[in-house]
C-alpha cells in the first residue's frame, strides 16, 4: 500500500467516524379520543393542571407553584417519584394546555425531557381531545441501557398518554 492510500484511509477514518456516532432522535407521539361529553367540561378537567391527580391513573397527587404560564406543577406517582413540570401556556380560548418537562425521575419516567400539547375541541354532540407529546429518552448517550432506550421511552410515553386519554374520557362522562 503506498503512502497516499494509506493516508487517504486514514482521512476517511477519522472523518467518518464521527458520522457514525449518533444521539437520541426525538420521539413524537400523537393521540386522541372522543368523549360523549361537551368539550366546556371536558376542559374544565384540564384547565387546572393540578386536576390530573383526579383523573389520571398513575398519579397519586399534584400540586402547583404558581399560576398560569409559569408556573410549576409537581405530579407524584403511585408508583413513587416525582416529576416537575413547567406550565407554558393554559388557553381557556382555545382550550389548549401545553407543558415541559423541568425536573425529570427517569427511575419512574424513562424520558429525558417532554413537550406536551392537549387541546379539547367540538366533535358532533360531543369532545375530542388531542394530545402531543415530543421528548427524548433517558439516557441520551449513544448506547443507553435497554431501560433508558428509544423504545422504553416511548412505551412509557404510549402507557402515560393512552391511560391520561381514557381517565380523562371516563371522568367527563362520569361526571366525575
Amino acid at each position: 500500500m503506498n503512502r497516499r492510500t494509506l493516508l487517504a484511509s486514514a482521512l476517511t477514518a477519522l472523518v467518518a467516524t464521527p458520522l457514525l456516532a449518533h444521539g437520541p432522535t426525538p420521539q413524537q407521539l400523537s393521540r386522541s379520543v372522543k368523549v360523549a361529553a361537551p368539550p366546556e367540561k371536558v376542559w374544565a378537567l384540564l384547565a387546572d393542571p393540578a386536576s390530573i391527580a383526579a383523573w389520571h391513573p398513575a398519579i397519586a397527587e399534584a400540586s402547583m407553584e404558581g399560576d398560569g404560564a409559569g408556573a410549576k406543577r409537581s405530579i407524584a406517582f403511585k408508583s413513587g417519584g416525582i416529576l416537575v413540570d413547567g406550565i407554558d401556556d393554559i388557553g381557556a380560548e382555545t382550550m389548549t394546555i401545553r407543558w415541559r418537562l423541568s425536573r425529570e425521575d427517569i427511575e419512574v419516567f424513562p424520558v429525558s425531557f417532554y413537550t406536551n400539547s392537549v387541546t379539547v375541541t367540538p366533535d358532533g354532540d360531543g369532545a375530542s381531545v388531542a394530545w402531543q407529546a415530543s421528548f427524548f429518552r433517558a439516557d441520551t448517550t449513544n448506547e443507553p441501557e435497554e431501560r433508558f432506550s428509544d423504545e422504553a421511552a416511548v412505551a412509557a410515553m404510549e402507557k402515560y398518554v393512552d391511560d391520561a386519554l381514557a381517565g380523562i374520557k371516563a371522568a367527563a362522562e362520569t361526571g366525575g
